[in-house]
């Protein structure tokens, strides 16, 4: 691969602007939406700068969220797994080729490729979640990938995508929040409330599954892994008025 990290990326989605409906005409969108892939890019792309200028996993333990999972002998937490793990002395580089973000901006997920310091070549999905407090605007809370026998074809620039807005209804006599109000800038703060996936995701196959969302239920993902150690990645966002399957990528067992 001649070139893993991006100069540049361009996102070929604008971001969602959702709007709440006006009062007494039915179901709308959700008052405020911070969909923006690029922001997810450059939290991929800063990761990896973070690998090279402070090492490999000191990058992974400060990124990572502290239910952030990990695959290596199965599912592991990652700040058990990488507790005591030292750095190597020239990091795996990677970059971001996709990105996908749920409608309210909560969480979303990025792949690319990487590229060993010493030859070698894989993909990786590392899956997002927003932060609503700290410095820290965006953490992973799910990373995985494998080595493959030839690097992913190059592109120039990385592509994002966002879910569309689930219709919600506005709880009665709550009334529209005012853009710029004080009311509006202290719901900013808070964590949204989880709310249930927008459209129906296949059922689980089996194995050691785990399924997580976005807070509007416009983007869901599904981790598995099975008993001989290879793991299954997907994921769906609402697109269209469905749950619509974007990346699904299998994982054979480590060392395999």
């Amino acid at each position: 691969m001649k070139r893993l990290i991006p100069l540049a990326f361009l996102v070929c989605s604008t971001p969602a602007l959702a709007q709440s409906a006006p009062e007494g005409q039915g179901p709308g969108r959700p008052q405020r939406a911070y969909a923006s892939p690029s922001a997810l890019i450059a939290a991929d792309i800063g990761f990896s700068r973070l690998a090279r200028e402070k090492g490999q996993w000191t990058a992974f333990r400060e990124t990572a969220d502290e239910t952030a999972e990990m695959f290596e002998g199965g599912r592991k937490l990652a700040k058990t797994l990488l507790k005591d793990r030292k750095d190597p002395a020239a990091p795996v580089k990677w970059a971001p080729h996709l990105a996908w973000i749920s409608c309210d901006g909560t969480a979303g997920l990025t792949f690319g490729g990487w590229a060993g310091p010493s030859g070698g070549n894989g993909e990786y999905v590392t899956v997002w979640q927003r932060q609503f407090k700290g410095k820290v605007d965006w953490k992973w809370v799910l990373d995985d990938g494998q080595d493959l026998a030839a690097p992913l074809r190059e592109v120039d620039w990385a592509e994002g995508k966002v879910a569309d807005c689930p219709a919600r209804r506005r709880p009665a006599g709550d009334p529209p929040l005012q853009p710029g109000s004080k009311r509006e800038r202290k719901e900013d703060s808070k964590l949204p409330p989880l709310r249930p996936l927008a459209g129906a995701i296949p059922a689980s196959e089996g194995g050691d599954s785990k399924d997580g969302q976005s807070r509007d239920g416009s983007l869901a993902w599904r981790s598995t892994v099975m008993p001989d150690g290879s793991r299954r990645f997907t994921a769906w966002i609402w697109k269209n008025g469905a749950m619509t399957e974007v990346i699904a990528r299998n994982f054979k067992a480590n060392g395999a």
